[in-house]
């Protein structure tokens, strides 16, 4: 019996003794790091050694990214004045709700009174045209001209006609809409939400400036910037969680990286939510289905011993430092793969007395 303390000592300061020995020898210093540290009851008490349980991970945490909240591409529209002209009137404001057709803008322009006119003109120049084939067609029926006075009227008429639609397109681009004191109003090309108003009354617009931006859908995207080390190990289609606890997923990882932060973009898809808005920034978990090897854990668990992550589980004389290998983690928690078995506990508190006591210190 008298041999206990000794052999107590002995295996508290086994690493401290043995280290350089087994790495000279070739020796992994995990195996060293594997031996139980024999701690009473009521040391771990004075210690202030906190426990809790494993439990088996219900996902696996790829990694955790910051990113920034964006409009999807193609949702959020520019609505363009496609004719130059002053700024008479501005109908909507920032953030309010718009319905297709409903005016943004109204504006005074030369450039649309003009192009009334030259439709106008081509409108009765086609008038004329047809009138003159129609002309050349009956002469020709009584072999009183040549079938070629007939080809060049129809020609003219068809140049004409072209005339008439590329001034009737001009009219109806943008889905504008004429008044009848010769301004005109751009309107919302679909429902949607303003997002900004470029233009004020007075101010000059030229041709094909845009006058507002309005968003067409309530859905969101998130970037972020995904490090060349973690290229290939998160893919299109994984899950991701939000801090609000809602769910989205990877649509899209770029190809190619970045000179400067060697990294490349992603994208994720997630649903919309009222309080936040383009331009936000959050933080995303990247997450799968666990195995059956994956364990989650707190991480402050987690110790650092000789560049390796290890867990202090509980035994029945004390803890043994376990070798974990860490898949993933956020802030909190991390995912682990490790030889434990749900309901072990471990220690989550005072691992810096352990890994003292394990040095020998």
């Amino acid at each position: 019996m008298a041999c206990a303390p000794a052999n107590h000592l002995l295996s508290s300061r086994l690493p401290a003794l043995f280290v350089a020995a087994t790495l000279f020898a070739g020796i992994n210093p995990s195996t060293l790091l594997a031996k139980e540290l024999v701690i009473k009851p009521e040391q771990i008490k004075q210690l202030n050694i906190q426990l809790t349980d494993i439990h088996k991970a219900t996902k696996s945490i790829v990694t955790t990214l910051p990113a920034t909240i964006i409009a999807p591409i193609n949702t959020r529209v520019a609505v363009t004045a496609p004719f130059a002209g002053t700024v008479l009137r501005v109908h909507g404001l920032p953030g309010q709700p718009i319905r297709q057709g409903e005016a943004l803008v109204t504006l005074a322009s030369r450039d649309l009174s003009e192009s009334i006119v030259r439709l106008k003109q081509a409108e009765a120049d086609l008038q004329i045209a047809e009138v003159l084939a129609l002309r050349q067609r009956e002469l020709f029926q009584k072999n009183l001209v040549m079938a070629n006075r007939v080809a060049e009227a129809e020609a003219q008429v068809a140049k004409v006609r072209s005339a008439v639609r590329e001034s009737q397109r001009l009219l109806t681009m943008g889905n504008i809409q004429i008044n009848a004191d010769g301004s005109y109003a751009l309107t919302a090309s679909k429902d949607g939400r303003i997002v900004e108003i470029r233009a004020s009354p007075g101010m000059a617009l030229q041709a094909m400036d845009a006058a507002a931006v309005i968003d067409t859908s309530r859905e969101l995207w998130l970037q972020a910037q995904l490090p060349a080390n973690l290229i290939g190990k998160v893919i299109v289609g994984d899950k991701i969680e939000l801090p609000w606890n809602d769910d989205g997923k990877v649509i899209s990882i770029g190809i190619t990286l970045d000179p400067v932060t060697r990294s490349t973009s992603l994208l994720a898809e997630i649903p919309f939510n009222a309080e936040h808005i383009a331009g936000q920034t959050t933080t995303i978990t990247i997450v799968r289905p666990s195995s059956e090897k994956e364990f989650e854990i707190s991480t402050s668990a987690i110790s650092w011993i000789g560049g390796a992550s290890y867990v202090f589980a509980r035994t029945e004389g004390g803890f043994s430092p376990l070798p974990i290998t860490i898949k993933g983690r956020t802030e909190d928690i991390a995912t682990v793969e490790a030889d434990l078995r749900p309901g072990q506990q471990f220690a989550v508190n005072g691992l810096t007395q352990l890994e003292k006591m394990m040095s020998g210190d």
